[in-house]
């Protein structure tokens, strides 16, 4: 058995392959065009059977697809975990890449998931819409800004409660500014509802990916979970077996209290904060309309509301995502009887 340890680039990676003792039997730089890749991983397939590391990082997706079909075994290494095992003063692509490769070859690689073609996908679709929606607040907020410097006294149109609802489009539209504002208004108004467009049309894909997937359907039966956080917490999770425990997931979305422990004393501060933010956000904003929907979560959030509206709202989500786990596990529905709400069946 060879081992490689690559530490990839934009433009180029190195790579350093070592046999089963330990030495070093190549050291490497070569492009990371797709000709380049093939030549350098036929060569080292010659010399016999090949595992190989990297680390996950900006851009790992081509490289990863185009590197697991031509080695043994690809695996990708967590690089903050990584570090903390193999820290060094000296830093540079060779030392890394022959690092990688003595861990391999130790079983030492802390290792990060990586999800298929099929699931990055889908991951894309929602992270454009999600993109697509920030462009919209950052659109309305440019729009207000310039309706302030033109100072709008209009009542009729101060006193909406939605400035861009069927009226206050209206009236936008209508609206005669100062100079060039009213050509700038009109062009920001073509891109909000150009960008809107955008959004519904990457909601109907994702609407559709809902309906059709069967864990999608479990996730959408527990309250404060629509389309949209159905199919974001299906795939930012993708396999339910890669969790041991309803807790690991929840560390795993960054919900857990962080821990300091000195002495006999252990304090318990606010939640890590660490993983995988897009999973702790959809888990938030399901905890924010749950409450409302189940009597049971409800009941909870009051309860856990005396420390604080921001503490309960943390502490709904990471109950929101231990519901997950069991019904996923179970693959059985959130169950409602009658006016209350279970947590199972």
């Amino acid at each position: 058995m060879n081992y490689i340890g690559i530490d990839y680039h934009k433009q180029y990676f190195v790579a350093t392959m070592m046999n089963e003792q330990g030495k070093v039997i190549r050291k490497d730089k070569a492009s990371t065009d797709r000709a380049s890749i093939k030549r350098y991983f036929a060569d080292a397939d010659s010399r016999g059977e090949t595992k190989a590391v990297m680390e996950a990082c900006y851009g790992w997706e081509c490289f990863y697809d185009e590197v697991s079909g031509l080695v043994d075994e690809l695996i990708m290494a967590h690089p903050l975990k990584t570090r903390l095992i193999a820290e060094a003063r000296i830093k540079t692509d060779t030392i890394d890449s022959e690092t990688l490769a003595h861990l391999l070859r130790a079983d030492l690689i802390p290792q990060a998931y990586a999800p298929d073609s099929a699931t990055r996908d889908k991951k894309n679709l929602l992270r454009y819409r999600s993109s697509l929606t920030a462009m919209k607040v950052r659109i309305k907020n440019i729009i207000h800004s310039v309706l302030t410097r033109n100072h709008i006294e209009d009542s009729g149109f101060t006193s909406l409660s939605d400035k861009f609802g069927k009226q206050g489009m209206r009236y936008l539209r209508s609206v005669k500014l100062t100079g060039d504002d009213t050509g700038i208004l009109n062009n920001y108004l073509d891109l909000l509802e150009e960008t809107e467009r955008k959004i519904n049309a990457a909601e109907k894909q994702i609407r559709s990916i809902c309906r059709e997937d069967k864990i999608c359907a479990l996730l959408s039966s527990v309250p404060g979970i629509g389309h949209i956080l159905a199919v974001t917490i299906r795939y930012e999770i993708d396999d339910i077996g890669r969790f041991m425990s309803a807790g690991k997931l929840c560390s795993y979305a960054g919900l857990v209290p962080s821990t300091y422990s000195s002495g006999n004393r252990t304090y318990q501060g606010k939640i890590t904060k660490q993983g995988n933010k897009w999973l702790r956000w959809a888990m938030v904003e399901a905890a924010q309309r749950a409450p409302l929907n189940d009597l049971w979560l409800r009941s909870f959030y009051q309860r856990i509301s005396k420390n604080g509206k921001k503490i309960a709202r943390v502490a709904v989500a990471r109950k929101l995502l231990e519901i997950i786990y069991r019904i996923w596990k179970e693959e059985k529905p959130y169950y409602k009887k009658g006016t209350v709400a279970l947590p199972f069946v």
